[in-house]
């Protein structure tokens, strides 16, 4: 038998079984979704009943809502500087699709603002933690394309709950490519 095969027989493989390098990724994850988030929901509905008309923006939410100084660059060179010019079109989609929920969602209530403020945060954190050390280090983009949804969109989806502003798995994408326009995030 050469070499480099393998035979096996009347063998049982309990996990795994590679003929050579394992690149594959496991992620365990037990998000559930925030007491903090469903507190921020409560509040909203209550809110949304008491004060139809507030239209201001709190500072939190105007930090994202604003391109940050030093980084002018806009969301089409990010895109392209990070290899991903094929998803101009679909980045700009989503991030105009969140953007205008944003305003919708926001323009009305200091608490709906308080939980868009604690999802961006939330993405941003997880972007800058997690996704962007892959972009970094050069990794494949299916597997940044995997963890952005296993680390980022799974767990906004779970702890989105009861979802009163609809956000979908695109709007969270669009959260990112957002934040991207913005400033607030890279991908080179």
């Amino acid at each position: 038998m050469p070499e480099n095969e393998i035979s096996l027989t009347d063998t049982s493989v309990g996990g795994k079984f590679t003929g050579r390098d394992d690149n594959s990724v496991t992620i365990n994850s037990t998000s559930e979704r925030s007491a903090y988030l469903q507190n921020l929901y409560d509040k909203f509905q209550a809110e949304k009943e008491t004060n139809p008309d507030l239209k201001e923006l709190c500072a939190e939410l105007d930090y994202f809502n604003s391109k940050l100084d030093g980084d002018m660059v806009g969301l089409d060179d990010k895109l392209i500087a990070g290899n991903r010019e094929k998803i101009i079109f679909y980045a700009k989609t989503l991030k105009e699709k969140f953007h205008k929920k944003l305003i919708y969602t926001s323009q009305y209530s200091y608490v709906a603002q308080d939980i868009n403020v604690y999802l961006l945060a939330k993405v941003k954190r997880g972007f800058m933690m997690e996704i962007y050390t892959l972009i970094c280090n050069n990794e494949s983009e299916e597997k940044i394309n995997y963890l952005i949804t296993e680390r980022i969109i799974n767990p906004v989806k779970t702890e989105l709950g009861i979802n009163l502003f609809k956000y979908d798995e695109e709007d969270i994408m669009g959260m990112i490519f957002f934040l991207t326009g913005n400033c607030h995030l890279k991908w080179n």
